[in-house]
C-alpha cells in the first residue's frame, strides 16, 4: 500500500512539474481558427517558447484542454526578455477578454504608435504597413466608410477595413479621472492594470473583473450592464462602450476602494499592442477587442510539429517543420 502511495505521489508530483514547464517555458498547442492564414493554418500544431519575450511566473496552471486552472501562490514575475514585441512579429497571448484562452495574432503596432486603417490598409504612424507575406482577404471588395460596425472596438464609426486613428497606450501615459475622460477606453486599461473597480449605488455593490465580449447582450438578452456573466470564468464583467453606461454612472464607480471623485489621475504602469490575423477578413483582433496588455504576453510559435486537417482530418505532413512568419 505504501509502495503504490509512493507511485501515486510520484506521478502527480511528474505532471504538477509538466505542467509547470508548459506554463513557463514551451507550449504545445493546435491552432483552431483560420484567423493568419496562409502562415499558420487551421489544425496546425505548434510549439512556442514562452521565454523569448520573458519567462512569466504563472500565476495559476491550467489543466489541458479544460477551463480548469491550479493557483501556484507564487508571487507575480518576469524575467528579463531576449527581445521586445516588435512590430510585425507573430505573438501568442491571453485573450484579454479571458485568458482561458490563448491567441496567435501578428503584432501591428507596438506601445505609442497610432494606428489608423483605411481601404484595408494599415498605416502606423503614417506610414503605410506592407501586407504580410501569406496574408490574404477573402472578400474582393472593401467596406466603405459609410459601413458601422457596433461591434468595433470602442463602439468607434468604422468597420474592419475603416477604422479611424487610435493611440496604443505606453507605459507612463496619465488619464484624468474625471466625467469627461473616455470611459470606453480608460475603464477597460483600469483592469488590464490589475485595479479593483467597484460599482457602488445605496445597497448595491459589484466588484468588476473583467470587460465583456462585445456581442454579450445581444446574445444573452440581458438589460441590466452590470450584471453580465461570461461562462469560462463567471466573472462579473463591465461594457464600457454599452449605450447604457453613462456619464451619471461614473459618479458611483470605486477604484480601489476610492470613490472615483478622490482621484485625480492615474498613470499606467505597462505597455500595450495591437494585434490582427493575417487572415484580414476573418480574424478577430484588435479591432473588435482593443489592447493586449504586455502582462499578457506568453511567447511566440516557432515550429509547426504536426498538421491535420480538421475538417477530414487528413495529415498535412508538407507543414511539419514549417516555421510561422
Amino acid at each position: 500500500m505504501n509502495k503504490f502511495i509512493a507511485e501515486v505521489k510520484s506521478i502527480l508530483i511528474l505532471i504538477i512539474i509538466i505542467l509547470f514547464l508548459k506554463e513557463t517555458v514551451v507550449e504545445a498547442y493546435i491552432v483552431p481558427t483560420t484567423s493568419m492564414e496562409e502562415n499558420i493554418l487551421k489544425g496546425d500544431f505548434l510549439i512556442g517558447s514562452r521565454y523569448i519575450y520573458g519567462m512569466k511566473v504563472p500565476e495559476k496552471i491550467w489543466i489541458p484542454f479544460s477551463a480548469i486552472s491550479i493557483p501556484t501562490f507564487l508571487p507575480e514575475y518576469r524575467f528579463p526578455a531576449f527581445k521586445q514585441v516588435a512590430r510585425g512579429d507573430v505573438v501568442v497571448f491571453e485573450y484579454p477578454r479571458d485568458p482561458v484562452y490563448k491567441y496567435v495574432k501578428r503584432c501591428i503596432g507596438i506601445a505609442g504608435d497610432i494606428v489608423k486603417i483605411e481601404d484595408q490598409n494599415v498605416y502606423i504612424n503614417g506610414e503605410f504597413v506592407p501586407f504580410p507575406e501569406g496574408g490574404k482577404f477573402i472578400m474582393n471588395n472593401y467596406l466603405s466608410k459609410e459601413v458601422i460596425d457596433p461591434d468595433i472596438f470602442l463602439g468607434r464609426q468604422g468597420n474592419k477595413d475603416q477604422y479611424p486613428e487610435i493611440t496604443i497606450p505606453k507605459k507612463g501615459d496619465s488619464f484624468i479621472l474625471d466625467e469627461n475622460m473616455d470611459w470606453k477606453l480608460v475603464l477597460p486599461l483600469l483592469l488590464y492594470e490589475g485595479n479593483k473597480v467597484q460599482y457602488i449605488f445605496g445597497d448595491n455593490s459589484l466588484t468588476f473583473t473583467n470587460i465583456s465580449p462585445r456581442d454579450i447582450e445581444r446574445r444573452t438578452g440581458d438589460k441590466n450592464i452590470y450584471k453580465e456573466y461570461f461562462p469560462s470564468t463567471n466573472a462579473t464583467l463591465i461594457t464600457p462602450w454599452s449605450n447604457r453606461f453613462k456619464k451619471e454612472h461614473i459618479q458611483y464607480l470605486y477604484i480601489n476602494g476610492k470613490p472615483i471623485n478622490e482621484i485625480e489621475a492615474y498613470t499606467l504602469s505597462q505597455d500595450y499592442f495591437w494585434m490582427m490575423g493575417d487572415n484580414r477578413d476573418n480574424s478577430e483582433d484588435s479591432r473588435f477587442w482593443g489592447f493586449v496588455p504586455k502582462s499578457h504576453i506568453l511567447g511566440q510559435p516557432i515550429i509547426t510539429w504536426f498538421s491535420i486537417n480538421l475538417d477530414n482530418y487528413i495529415p498535412r505532413l508538407n507543414r511539419i517543420g514549417k516555421i510561422p512568419n
